[in-house]
């Protein structure tokens, strides 16, 4: 799905189902969801929960995005759905996630949202949450039983992500998991080379303390020590 041209914001409208979702106006969005009659004694078309804007979000995932778990609940109660993609592939268990709405997290893992689904590079919600390196939505989503092995396009795991952004304590989670520190990604490196590469020495130890293999080369012929941003890493990897 292509994304829209321009700066990713709510419409400065405030009829708007998806600004009344997005600033947790619940009251008037009920008001579009179940309209009454007018003064003519006419009854206007219900607003469809799943109506998409320019950016493919529904109002289900402007009030996930922005935090609102009222919001999320009374448009899952009348039949938006959880799962459905916006700009990207992202869902709004993503967008949760991304923008660490821990109650909206647990709220859509409580109603059903896929806790698995990927979006269009193959990120899962606890990619995202890996690269945040944030504790409480990595332990919300494996609590719910995220795959922790699960890969990208470019068979990045949710370990990766963490290693890539230096996030320490995240890495032990996922490794407490059985995250699978020997898997290589569409590149050959596997965790190791990327925290050799970006220079995290405790990373670096605490994935040879893992098991993580010192020799393992990548596609280019390089072992993580090749790769090494500092002596002393170069060091650790002898």
């Amino acid at each position: 799905m292509a994304p829209a041209q321009g700066k990713f914001e709510l419409p400065d409208v405030d009829t708007n189902a998806f600004k009344m979702a997005g600033v947790g106006n619940l009251q008037l969005l009920q008001t579009l969801v179940e309209p009454a009659a007018n003064a003519e004694g006419k009854t206007p078309a219900p607003l469809n929960v799943n109506a998409k804007d320019v950016y493919g979000c529904t109002p289900l995932i402007w009030a996930a995005r922005n935090g609102f778990v009222d919001v999320v609940e009374y448009l899952a109660s009348k039949g938006a759905d959880l799962d459905i993609p916006s700009f990207g592939g992202m869902r709004a268990l993503h967008h949760a996630v991304n923008h660490s709405r821990l109650p909206v997290v647990g709220r859509l893992l409580e109603l059903g949202a896929n806790v698995d689904i990927k979006d269009d590079s193959g990120n899962t919600p606890l990619h995202f949450a890996a690269s945040r390196g944030i504790l409480n939505p990595i332990a919300m989503l494996l609590g719910a039983g995220a795959k922790v092995n699960a890969t990208t396009a470019q068979e990045v795991t949710p370990l990766m992500k963490a290693v890539n952004g230096g996030h320490l304590t995240a890495v032990e989670k996922l490794l407490d998991h059985e995250a699978n520190v020997n898997h290589a990604n569409s590149e050959g490196n596997t965790a190791l080379h990327l925290a050799a590469r970006g220079g995290f020495a405790a990373i670096v130890r605490l994935l040879l303390d893992s098991r993580a293999t010192a020799s393992a080369r990548n596609k280019a012929g390089k072992s993580p020590r090749d790769l090494a941003a500092s002596a002393e890493i170069a060091k650790m990897l002898e």
